[in-house]
């Protein structure tokens, strides 16, 4: 038996204290004058040897209760294997994530946490190694530190914007117990438990102690902007641009009412007023106008307290001042009168034999129009433009040459020999989702384009039929190649061949493909996503990029991708909002909106029964925030079995001897 308050053990002098006043009293004698003494001898004898019985049992019992409630107080203790075999290491987690801000029963979540965590500190011996996590996993985080400075950085922590991920906190305390000779490992882990993953059961040790506090809020409430996207793919100045947020109730509450506020560039644009159900996901549109051309920045918001970090989405687009296109080979009358009058639209016409591949990077679709040859050294010109995100479209000429680059190079459908067929696309093809996006209603028993001759299209794995004939045959295909597209049609846009150039399917078409790079437009990015980054059209040679914003300025990873570049946020930032991507010589060449995950924004917290069947393979004790508790684990944890009770108890019992022995025991 071991004490962990050894010192206290002095007091056991104090002993001495009744043992002087029972030997005094016993030779204390008051004298009796009797008459006659004769017939009393035999009963004084008897009478004074039970008198002194009776007062060294109650000097006994009186001591023992002394002796066990000193001992008691010096808090004697079985030692356990563990405590005898070798270093302990205590690591404390901390949930710093947003979900932390919901107020429990005696205030904020993570203050109270905080307060819990260094009770426990305080209730360690004063060598115990104890490292403190939270899910920043700071450098601190590796280390051991004394009772005192880990106080002080339980002091100093804040609320971040990491989101919870305790299998990444269960692995750095395990290569912390395994690299470095500890013969045992106890977890404390404060947290609210939020969206359990049910993979995380086989990354548990099964050597670790887990000892869960768990805190919940009192009132269960919040309200957060889950995304934000366009409406329509395409955006022009000047035209009214349309977002779609959607908006979620975590709460079990109603939202009688709520405003959600749209700012274009710090500039409030628009005001929306709704109302939620408890747990319901409701989509708001809102729209803005922009004279401005280029990049833009905004961010909508409600307001709503206490859990605030997801009140507010930031996002960037950009409103292109022209789409450009490129037509190489013959001049078309048709392309001309759907691309010429728009203002949005600028077309650059290049005759066959006079076209420079070096400035395909300037435009966003290129129109190859009847041309007799399209070789290998287009081909992989127009691979590679694609690849970046562009647009190709080809239109076949009346009599093909070399048309086999299209299919070796551009993976694209062979053209075949031409084939005579006298019907029409089919009314189906209009629900295509390439094209049924562009009607409100899909018209009904409307005359489509109908089809005299065509080429007989070998479609490739690659390729998906957009619009096709009555006999299923295809008129305009479309591949995916890289981050752009190809579309090839089956036959030239002469009236010999189809009266597809004078049907507004063809004008619709071809807007839609000018239009398709567009498509690729991201508004936002989640900050501590692990996946790259893809910016289309940057023009500096040199991959040094950095994110920049009023108060940082961070250096990303990056590398050439096709389109532009791609880079890597490497949780290098903590702060959301929109960030500028600059170059090494500071000019700009996009912004970027990064938000912090919404995971947090759900309130659903595991049970009991789901942290055991996620975390069923290791040593689980779920524990209070009271101070018995917190006491009782920590004394286990320091010394092994705990005696202290045995001996209060046990000075109890010399106690009710004492009593018992005054009461019947007669002198």
């Amino acid at each position: 038996m071991n004490f962990q308050n050894p010192t206290f053990l002095w007091a056991l002098l104090l002993l001495a204290i009744p043992l002087i006043i029972h030997l005094y009293n016993f030779r204390q004698y008051k004298k009796v004058i009797f008459s006659n003494l004769a017939m009393l001898k035999e009963i004084q004898t008897q009478s004074s040897k039970t008198r002194q019985i009776k007062k060294w049992l109650i000097l006994a019992t009186r001591m023992s209760a002394l002796a066990a409630l000193v001992l008691a107080f010096a808090l004697p203790f079985f030692p356990s294997a563990v405590t005898q075999s070798g270093r302990q290491l205590v690591s404390i987690y901390i949930d710093n994530s947003e979900s932390m801000r919901a107020d429990g029963e005696n205030g904020q979540l993570f203050e109270n946490a905080k307060t819990t965590a260094r009770e426990i500190i305080q209730n360690l011996s004063p060598d115990a190694e104890i490292q403190i996590l939270n899910n920043d996993l700071s450098p601190y985080a590796s280390q051991v530190h004394t009772p005192e400075n880990a106080i002080k950085l339980v002091d100093d922590m804040a609320i971040s914007y990491y989101p919870n991920d305790f299998s990444k906190i269960v692995q750095k305390i395990s290569t912390k117990y395994n690299n470095e000779g500890y013969a045992s490992q106890h977890t404390f882990a404060i947290s609210d438990f939020q969206q359990r993953k049910k993979d995380e059961q086989s990354k548990i040790d099964s050597n670790l102690s887990l000892h869960i506090v768990k805190t919940l809020p009192e009132n269960f409430q919040n309200i957060s902007i889950d995304s934000v996207w366009l409406e329509e793919p395409v955006v022009k100045p000047q035209s009214p641009i349309k977002l779609r947020v959607k908006v979620v109730n975590n709460g079990d509450e109603v939202i009688e009412s709520s405003t959600l506020v749209l700012k274009i560039n710090g500039v409030q644009q628009g005001v929306e007023s709704f109302g939620l159900q408890s747990k319901e996901t409701k989509i708001i549109d809102v729209a803005f106008t922009s004279s401005q051309k280029g990049w833009i920045e905004g961010d909508v918001s409600v307001n709503d307290v206490p859990v605030v970090f997801d009140n507010v989405y930031h996002f960037a687009l950009q409103l292109k001042p022209n789409i450009n296109i490129l037509q190489i080979g013959e001049a078309s009358i048709a392309i001309a009168k759907i691309f010429k009058n728009d203002p949005i639209f600028k077309l650059t016409a290049a005759p066959e034999g006079s076209v420079d591949y070096t400035s395909f990077a300037k435009f966003d679709f290129i129109i190859i129009n009847e041309l007799h040859d399209i070789g290998s050294g287009l081909s992989e010109q127009l691979k590679q433009f694609a690849e970046k995100g562009g647009v190709v479209a080809i239109i076949p000429t009346k009599q093909i040459g070399n048309y086999g680059a299209v299919n070796s190079i551009l993976g694209m459908a062979s053209y075949g020999v031409m084939v005579k067929k006298g019907i029409t696309i089919k009314p189906e093809d209009l629900k295509h989702p390439f094209i049924k996006d562009v009607y409100k209603k899909i018209p009904q028993n409307s005359v489509l384009p109908k089809v005299i001759e065509c080429y007989n299209l070998q479609v490739s794995a690659v390729s998906q039929a957009i619009f096709s004939l009555k006999d299923n045959s295809p008129v305009l295909l479309r591949g995916r190649l890289g981050a752009g597209s190809v579309f090839l049609f089956a036959m030239p846009m002469d009236k010999a061949y189809s009266n597809m150039a004078q049907h507004e399917l063809f004008v619709l078409s071809m807007l839609k493909m000018s239009f398709s790079r567009s498509e690729k437009q991201q508004l936002a990015y989640p900050m501590f996503g692990t996946n790259a980054i893809p910016i289309e059209g940057v023009s500096t040679a040199d991959n040094t990029l950095s994110l920049v914003s009023p108060t940082k300025s961070v250096l990303v990873e990056s590398a050439l991708n096709k389109g532009g570049y791609r880079f890597w946020l490497n949780n290098e930032l903590n702060e959301a909002g929109v960030y500028s991507l600059r170059d090494k010589n500071n000019i700009e060449q996009a912004k970027v909106a990064l938000n912090v995950s919404r995971q947090e924004s759900i309130q659903r917290y595991a049970s009991k029964e789901e942290l055991y069947d996620s975390w069923g393979g290791a040593k689980l004790n779920f524990m209070t925030t009271a101070s018995a508790s917190i006491k009782n684990v920590t004394g286990k944890l320091q010394s092994g079995t705990p005696l202290w009770k045995l001996f209060v108890l046990l000075c109890l019992i010399f106690l009710l001897i004492e009593i018992l022995l005054l009461r019947f025991l007669k002198s």
